[in-house]
């Protein structure tokens, strides 16, 4: 049965942050990986050599506690290729009688120059590096020469620094004895441990470990730490008694513009306060002036109504007995006095149609603007009949807004098209529609008389006309209301037109949702 690798026990985040740490390392590098269970070895080691072939380096592992197949099969579970890349010449497993004990014994001097050896072929034949790792475990055979282990990883911190190669030495720490790991960490730069990479800080340089005044050399050293530590901890303690400084005085500033914001803003809460009583005052008094104003339009238009009837009817009367015996000029004054009274009366109406508008209430409900259209071009038939007038109305949605109110704007303006173009042949009037932003814009377009664009603004103004009455009739009211009729709605009206060239009146309405 195959041998497989289980990593239950290292946690996701760990084994992420050491595959990190792994993938730090570089050539020259010699580590050592001190693990207590198989799958916090493989955690380590597996990624080293899958980041070494993919670097494009020669990869030598040496087993011996696990067997090839243990090594193999989680090489695999890890996404390596293992048969291509051991045909290919880039990953070699042997184990200790190939390498270790060549000779039937372990000498050190032979083994470093095995790697050197080894690193020469790698580079020769096309490798970057060459990357190795070996399982100690076979030590614990005591077989001949495995007394001058820790003189091998000594001489290897001569080696690695002057080769393109860097290796992990892995020790069990239940199999070996305390005082041999406290050997092997001492010969390490670098260790592996509790999933983590780390800078040695008990290692020692070869010359030490492999010269005669071991001891007096390592006391030196150690009392060269005690003093640079001590040395690093007063310059610790001065820099974090000058951080302190910075940190209060740094609070202490941020108080102060803590302190300064806070004013600031109460004084715009207080000035926004005081600025929306104002304007809820200044809206009153508006609403109230608008209220009054709306109120006088009425009175005086509907007080003028019965006069202007009166003179109307009795100028009509007058016209019945006096016309036989009076002479054209007579008869042409009674028509013109007729002619402004009439016109006096349509003005009093369109004035109480506009006071009414500002009055009424809307009425919010679907409204279909293509049926509504073609109702008021049915209603404008008698008018249109004789003229060859071409519509083109395009396919309007249904909005939401008041009937009664959106019907007045859409007469006014066909209204308006169908007057101004009575003196062009054939007619063209446009109806569409476009949704942009958050409104659908409207349009009326016509190839009438035009106006003067400088003009444009006057348009929609009460009693504003660019044509004279005696050309076209009107009292100037009506574009007006459109434009009150959407204002109440939330839209915009504006005009585009020039002389002789049509003109086209274009209202907004907002939109909500799918609908308008």
């Amino acid at each position: 049965m195959e041998e497989t690798l289980e990593l239950a026990n290292i946690p996701d985040n760990g084994l992420h942050d050491l595959v990190e740490a792994i993938g730090k390392l570089g050539v020259h590098d010699h580590l050592c990986l001190i693990y207590e269970t198989q799958a916090e070895q493989f955690a380590a080691v597996i990624p080293y050599m899958k980041l070494g072939l993919e670097r494009g380096e020669k990869c030598l592992y040496v087993v011996d506690d696990n067997t090839a197949a243990t090594v193999i099969n989680s090489m695999k579970a890890a996404g390596i290729e293992v048969e291509s890349a051991i045909e290919a010449g880039k990953l070699i497993i042997v184990s200790k009688q190939e390498a270790y004990l060549k000779r039937g014994y372990f000498d050190p001097d032979w083994m470093i120059d095995f790697l050197q050896r080894a690193t020469d072929e790698a580079k020769a034949t096309g490798f970057s590096a060459l990357r190795i790792t070996g399982e100690m475990t076979w030590t614990l055979g005591g077989d001949p020469g495995v007394e001058r282990l820790m003189e091998y990883e000594a001489k290897l911190n001569y080696f690695f620094p002057q080769n393109d190669a860097l290796a992990i030495c892995q020790y069990n720490r239940h199999r070996f004895s305390p005082e041999l790991l406290k050997d092997v960490i001492a010969t390490h730069p670098l260790v592996i441990c509790g999933g983590l990479v780390c800078r040695n800080l008990y290692y020692v340089p070869p010359d030490e470990f492999l010269g005669e005044d071991r001891s007096a050399r390592e006391i030196e050293r150690l009392l060269a730490n005690i003093i640079n530590r001590e040395k690093v901890e007063g310059e610790l303690r001065r820099y974090q008694a000058h951080l302190e400084e910075l940190v209060k005085a740094r609070t202490a500033e941020l108080e102060a513009k803590i302190i300064e914001r806070q004013r600031a803003e109460d004084e715009i809460r207080r000035l926004n306060q005081e600025l929306e009583q104002r304007v809820l005052d200044r809206t009153a008094q508006l609403e109230a002036s608008i209220k009054e104003l709306e109120a006088f339009t009425y009175s005086v238009s509907h007080n003028l109504r019965a006069p202007v009837r009166h003179i109307d009817g009795f100028l009509e009367l007058l016209q019945q007995r006096l016309t036989p015996t009076l002479d054209a000029q007579s008869q042409h004054y009674m028509q013109t006095i007729a002619s402004s009274a009439r016109h006096m009366g349509l003005l009093i109406d369109d004035l109480l149609s506009f006071s009414r508008m500002g009055r009424h209430e809307l009425s919010r409900q679907s409204v279909d603007l293509n049926g509504l259209v073609r109702e008021i071009i049915r209603e404008f038939e008698p008018e249109a009949r004789g003229r060859d007038i071409h519509w083109r109305v395009a396919d309007l949605p249904v909005v939401t807004g008041d009937h009664a109110m959106l019907r007045m704007v859409l007469v006014n303006l066909i209204s308006n098209a169908l007057k101004f173009t009575r003196s062009r042949e054939p007619v063209e009037i446009e109806i569409g529609s476009t949704c942009q932003d958050n409104e659908a814009v409207f349009w009326v377009r016509d190839n009438g008389v035009g106006f003067d664009p400088k003009y444009a603004d006057k348009l929609f103004g009460v009693f504003q006309r660019l044509h004279p009455a005696e050309e076209f009739e009107g009292t100037g009211i009506g574009l007006a209301n459109v434009r009150r009729i959407i204002n109440r709605h939330g839209g915009r009206t504006w005009a585009q037109g020039e002389v002789d060239h049509g003109a086209t009146f274009y209202f907004s309405l907002p939109t909500l949702d799918r609908g308008v």
